[in-house]
C-alpha cells in the first residue's frame, strides 16, 4: 500500500511539474546562457529581483529554460539563483480566429501586432517574429499547436489549440494591463 501511494505521489508530483509554467524572480545577480550550462556564452546579466518567465520547471544540468520578462530575451540560469512567485496558466479559450476558408489546403492565420513592441510568437518549435503595427500572414500544416507570444516588458501568453485544415485564422496581438 505504501509503495502505491508513493508512485502515486511521485506520478502526480512529476506530471505536475513536467511543462507548468511560472513567474519567477532572479534572487541574486546572475547570467543569463545560450545553454544550460556554464560552458555557454553570456546573452546578457540580470539582477537581483528580475523578474522572468520560467518556461517549464523541468531542468537540464539544474539550469531552468527562461525569458527575461524585461527584455523578452530566452536563456538559461542556474535553479539555485531563482525563486517561484506564481503558476501561470493555459489560455485555454483559444487566441486564433476562424474567419473562413484558406486559399489552399493548409491553414492561415493572419497575425496583427498592434502594439510598439516586438512580438515572438512561437508556434510548437517554430518562432515568428513581428515587428510593431506589422500584420502578415503565415501558413501553417493542420494539427495540435502549443502557442507562446511574448514582448519586452510582458507576461507571456500560453497555450494549446488545434489547428484545422483549410480555415483561415486571425489573431490580434495587444497588451492588457492589470
Amino acid at each position: 500500500m505504501k509503495k502505491t501511494i508513493l508512485t502515486i505521489f511521485l506520478f502526480l508530483a512529476f506530471a505536475y511539474s513536467f511543462g507548468q509554467a511560472y513567474i519567477g524572480t532572479i534572487i541574486k545577480n546572475v547570467n543569463l546562457r545560450t545553454g544550460p550550462s556554464v560552458d555557454y556564452e553570456i546573452s546578457r546579466s540580470l539582477k537581483q529581483s528580475s523578474k522572468i518567465f520560467i518556461i517549464s520547471l523541468d531542468t537540464e544540468n539544474e539550469f531552468y529554460n527562461i525569458i527575461d520578462i524585461a527584455t523578452n530575451k530566452e536563456g538559461f540560469v542556474k535553479k539555485s539563483f531563482v525563486r517561484l512567485l506564481e503558476e501561470v496558466k493555459l489560455n485555454k479559450s483559444g487566441m486564433f480566429i476562424p474567419e473562413g476558408n484558406s486559399l489552399g489546403n493548409n491553414p492561415e492565420i493572419e497575425i496583427y501586432n498592434n502594439t510598439n513592441k516586438l512580438l515572438s510568437l512561437k508556434l510548437n518549435e517554430e518562432m515568428f517574429h513581428f515587428a510593431p503595427q506589422e500584420k502578415k500572414s503565415i501558413s501553417l500544416s493542420s494539427g495540435p499547436y502549443s502557442y507562446r507570444a511574448s514582448a519586452p516588458g510582458v507576461t507571456p501568453n500560453i497555450g494549446n489549440e488545434e489547428i484545422k485544415g483549410r480555415i483561415k485564422y486571425t489573431w490580434q496581438f495587444y497588451i492588457v494591463k492589470r
